[in-house]
């Protein structure tokens, strides 16, 4: 006989509770732009210029968390 009581636990454990927002690990220019209320041409002029790191997922830049954290607090410096 299966123990379905631990699958739910588990199951229950990997989702966020209620009403707390999962922060992306990584965002698309798009939402980057959003978020930073920066224009995308900006963003990717950034990124041509080595300023603003990103990773090619094949066609798209996503741009990781830490690399926008970082673009921006070298900027406002």
């Amino acid at each position: 006989m299966k123990n379905t009581t631990t699958a739910a636990t588990a199951s229950s454990k990997s989702q966020a509770a209620p009403g707390r927002r999962i922060e992306p690990l990584a965002y698309t220019v798009e939402e980057a732009a959003q978020a930073t209320r920066l224009s995308r041409d900006l963003l990717y002029d950034e990124m041509r210029a080595g300023r603003l790191a990103y990773l090619k997922v094949g066609r798209r830049r996503i741009i990781a968390r830490q690399h926008l954290d970082a673009f921006l607090t070298r900027r406002a410096s």
